[in-house]
């Protein structure tokens, strides 16, 4: 029914403030190099599908302990099941929050429409130039790839629903210049998170550079803090 590739029970790291079972989709259409998902993406064929019977069951068992279902990937909007999926969790009676890069903004708007997600956390790569986007997520990306981004955007900022953009920062890419960028671009936005790259897990291949310290991460979100309604700092899955 639903091909998911990833399961974890209980996370208290992937939505903030909420205890949320996690469902990981396979698939993307971005290669970032620093991605601790790579495998999933690149090879997905290579994991078994959970069984959704398995899923359901134990969410419906438990669902009075839980506060909702965090959808990721790999890219969630890529699945063609994704509507589905969301439906099913709209009906077991808990909120979803979906993780997305942004390229898939009429899926997004649907989604929002129809209310089947009460919460987004949308992956800003780089400021909004199209060859800095390309370096950073390991395609080619155009200007109409661009304008999709852009709008998911504004399709988030213009909505009442809860949700945070947010920037793997790795010392590869990003510079307090690149930073202040990206913060321009999203200049009101309710809520921007810097997250601390994580070296572990990620393609061998890569090499990220030594990540930023947590110190030096919340000089980033000084610097740009006054441009959003919130800025934090999340390092290994700890906010500040």
């Amino acid at each position: 029914m639903f091909h998911i590739k990833g399961w974890v029970k209980n996370s208290f790291c992937d939505w903030e403030r909420k205890v949320s079972t996690v469902l990981f989709l396979p698939g993307c259409n971005f290669r970032c190099p620093f991605c601790q998902n790579w495998r999933l993406v690149s090879s997905p064929d290579g994991f078994q599908d959970i069984p959704w019977q398995e899923i359901e069951r134990y969410l419906r068992e438990y669902r009075e302990f839980l506060d909702g279902v965090t959808v990721t990937g790999g890219e969630p909007f890529f699945s063609p099941f994704i509507n589905d999926l969301l439906e099913m969790l709209r009906s077991i009676g808990l909120p979803v929050k979906i993780d997305t890069n942004g390229t898939f903004p009429l899926k997004l708007e649907k989604a929002l429409s129809d209310n089947l997600v009460s919460g987004v956390s949308m992956d800003v790569k780089t400021f909004f130039d199209a060859s800095a986007y390309s370096a950073v997520s390991g395609v080619n990306i155009d200007e109409r790839v661009m304008g999709d981004i852009k709008k998911s955007v504004r399709i988030l900022m213009e909505s009442s629903i809860e949700y945070e953009f947010r920037t793997t920062v790795v010392r590869t890419f990003h510079t307090s210049s690149e930073i202040k960028a990206i913060a321009r671009d999203l200049v009101g936005a309710r809520r921007y998170v810097l997250q601390g790259y994580r070296p572990f897990g990620v393609n061998p291949a890569f090499e990220g550079g030594t990540p930023y310290t947590p110190a030096e991460l919340d000089e980033m979100r000084a610097m740009v803090a006054s441009y959003f309604q919130e800025c934090c700092v999340r390092h290994y899955g700890i906010l500040s």
